[in-house]
């Protein structure tokens, strides 16, 4: 029983989506673009802009997630808006220095995606295009060492 909660208090807190050590929200444009804003440029935060590379205008987003050895994300994009109708693909890219599980969550269920992804490696998810028809809201869940921290997905805005 004192292991776990030593564990737990080493973790230390999961930030939220309107925690200042996270980035921006990224919007899919109209033409099928990713267009993430700039981050803070002290954190080492890059843009990204990513065009459609298929017939059908889905894109491809390149998550970064620095899932850190201290239970702490950092995901760039921290949240993702697209209009109704649009369909992207996610590039899972671990930036950070320890393994995290990632899953999709909404009001009725979890799907894992990935289990173990370790550090430096990426993992791009081309069989699920996200949102399309779907209009409404999920989230990708970000697991590091127990920790459950959340990027909420919009697709309709």
């Amino acid at each position: 029983m004192r292991l776990a909660i030593l564990l737990v208090a080493a973790c230390g807190h999961r930030p939220t989506p309107g925690d200042p050590g996270r980035d921006g929200d990224v919007s899919i444009l109209a033409d099928g673009a990713v267009d993430v804003p700039i981050g803070d440029a002290s954190l080492g935060d890059t843009p990204m802009l990513a065009d459609a590379s298929t017939a059908d205008a889905s894109s491809k987003l390149d998550l970064h997630i620095n899932c850190r050895n201290d239970c702490v994300l950092i995901a760039n994009p921290a949240s993702i808006a697209v209009p109704a109708g649009t369909e992207f693909t996610v590039n899972w890219i671990n930036t950070g220095d320890t393994e995290c599980d990632v899953a999709k969550v909404d009001q009725f269920n979890q799907v894992p995606i990935i289990i173990g992804l370790e550090p430096g490696t990426s993992y791009y998810d081309s069989i699920r295009e996200w949102c399309g028809a779907f209009t409404g809201t999920f989230s990708f869940r970000i697991t590091i060492c127990t920790i459950h921290s959340y990027i909420p997905v919009n697709c309709g805005v």
